[in-house]
């Protein structure tokens, strides 16, 4: 993520668990609600988690500086 262009605002990644939750919840922290619990409690497939943060270049990402805006899981929660 490091070597993104500064020019690119908006970032997708796309991966695998353990370590997409795990990155998250490194990078993150803070988040809006209950966003941070739920990615703790369980981080299902298909999820989407949604961070922003202010920095400048993507270099300035580093863990702790990112807050979690959301987490959606498309298909849907299970009951």
């Amino acid at each position: 993520m490091h070597e993104v262009p500064a020019e690119v605002e908006t970032l997708l990644l796309i991966g695998h668990n353990p370590g997409l939750e795990e990155l998250v919840l490194a990078l993150a922290a803070d988040g809006l609600d209950d966003t941070l619990e739920r990615v703790r409690t369980k981080f299902p497939t298909s999820a989407i988690a949604v961070l922003s943060w202010r920095g400048t270049t993507w270099r300035s990402l580093t863990p702790g500086t990112a807050l979690l805006t959301s987490v959606i899981v498309p298909r849907g929660a299970k009951k």
